[in-house]
């Protein structure tokens, strides 16, 4: 089918291939420049949806729900410790909670990842079954009171997902959020670089946020939820400042 309607171009020039080594050169050029249209696209999706996130945080209607999971560093299809903080906007109160698995109590990390299971910050923990431990998810996430008012955020948010998904918490069907947000991605875009990402711990440190002892389900989950709240606190345009500050 013809197609009348003219399709405007953008730094369109001439160029003359002679020879294998020219064709390399600008097609190296042109694969560059791609890559620089893909990032932009790429940092305009993150820095709207960071931007999604600061006007949710400014209703004060929802409440905002980080969830970490612990595993065994030599087996990760074993939970260890589940942890989860909740943030309701309305009151401007958090409640946390930590659970240990009593299926894997035997196993203990420490030789690739610090062993904290008995460091929550923010309560006391308990140890149950994993099966109760999900119980106890939904229970908090689906209250009568919580409907339709779920906001889900995460550091590395897919594998969070994925280790609930595990133990048989489907979060889109079971909690349905209003909406997901990554504090990794929303980081990147904070710095303007959306392939950049940072781990928790180094984060909190830059943007000045008071932790101790991560590595402990709760407690990152927690200050996951702190980072989340500094990031819709925070606006393009302090970002901006700071780049220039930095740079004179």
């Amino acid at each position: 089918m013809k197609n009348d309607q003219n399709v405007p171009y953008k730094d369109v020039e001439s160029i003359f291939l002679d020879s294998p080594s020219a064709f390399n050169k600008i097609n190296k050029k042109i694969r560059k420049y791609n890559n620089k249209i893909k990032s932009e696209i790429k940092l305009k999706g993150m820095k709207d949806t960071w931007e999604h996130a600061r006007n949710l945080f400014k209703t004060k209607e929802y409440l905002f729900v980080a969830v970490d999971v612990e595993s065994y560093e030599r087996d990760h299809s074993c939970i260890l410790e589940v942890g989860w903080s909740m943030f309701d906007s309305k009151d401007n109160k958090f409640m946390d909670r930590h659970f240990c698995a009593k299926e894997y109590e035997h196993l203990k990390n420490g030789q690739f990842v610090p062993d904290r299971k008995d460091r929550f910050s923010f309560g006391e923990t308990v140890w149950e079954n994993l099966s109760k431990i999900a119980t106890e998810i939904i229970k908090d996430l689906t209250e009568e009171k919580e409907k339709g008012r779920v906001v889900f955020v995460g550091h590395d948010l897919r594998m969070d997902v994925k280790y609930l998904e595990s133990m048989k918490v489907n979060v889109e069907e079971v909690i349905n959020p209003v909406a997901y947000f990554d504090t990794a991605e929303m980081n990147a875009a904070r710095v303007g670089k959306p392939n950049v990402r940072t781990n928790l711990g180094r984060l909190l440190d830059e943007l000045d946020i008071e932790n101790y002892c991560l590595h402990n389900a709760g407690n990152d989950a927690h200050y996951t939820l702190c980072l989340f709240l500094e990031l819709c606190r925070l606006s393009p345009e302090d970002t901006a400042s700071q780049a220039g500050s930095s740079s004179d």
